[in-house]
């Protein structure tokens, strides 16, 4: 195991992140640390409280607020055509969010990121993508369009899209990042869309 330079940012022999052990006073205060890796015995048990603050920093994770994404669905009105891609996009962005971690008395800044996307389309298919598409404007790449072809028609279509979010985090005053082991998914409010059929129109 050997240390980068700060407290929290130990990186055991197979790469992964150490966990971080800190040993409190009663009134909440650090009063020693201890670093444990793969295979490693745990830290000796005293009359204090060892606590995991990677865990405690996912715990917090599974906590914080996160945005729920809200699916829009081109062409809009709640209409869509069969035989014709339906265009699918949503927003969510990195944002970073301070979190004070009670047990230890520890300030930490958590960036989280949407790292997935799960698109329900209503249909009983779906689909998966790392990026959250983006709505067609006049000119844009249709390379980078999310999009769904419905293959009959149908009413009441509940479309919606889960983003499951990543994170890491920096302990305050420190410069180093490191990974939060886990992550969170947030289910999307559906909208209803119906399909319909194209039917030609003589125009003069």
């Amino acid at each position: 195991m050997s240390p980068s330079g700060c407290v929290g940012t130990y990186i055991c022999e197979d790469g992964t992140p150490a966990a971080t052990w800190f040993e409190l006073a009663a009134n909440g205060d650090v009063i020693d640390q201890a670093t444990q890796c793969p295979g490693d015995p745990p830290p000796t048990q005293t009359t204090q409280t060892p606590v995991d603050i990677p865990g405690e920093v996912l715990a917090a994770f599974k906590k914080v607020p996160l945005p729920e994404s809200t699916i829009n669905v081109q062409p809009p009105g709640g209409e869509t055509l069969v035989n014709l891609p339906t265009i699918l996009s949503t927003a969510a962005e990195r944002t970073q969010i301070p979190v004070h971690l009670g047990k230890v008395n520890l300030d930490i800044t958590l960036e989280v990121w949407p790292s997935q996307f799960v698109w329900h389309h209503g249909d009983a298919t779906t689909q998966t993508t790392t990026t959250p598409g983006k709505p067609w404007t006049k000119g844009a790449d249709t390379a980078d369009l999310i999009t769904h072809t419905y293959t009959k028609t149908a009413e009441g279509l509940q479309l919606s899209v889960d983003t499951t979010w990543a994170a890491q985090f920096k302990v305050a005053g420190q410069g180093d990042w490191r990974p939060v082991d886990g992550t969170v998914t947030i289910g999307g409010t559906p909208v209803t869309v119906a399909v319909l059929e194209a039917k030609p129109q003589l125009v003069r």
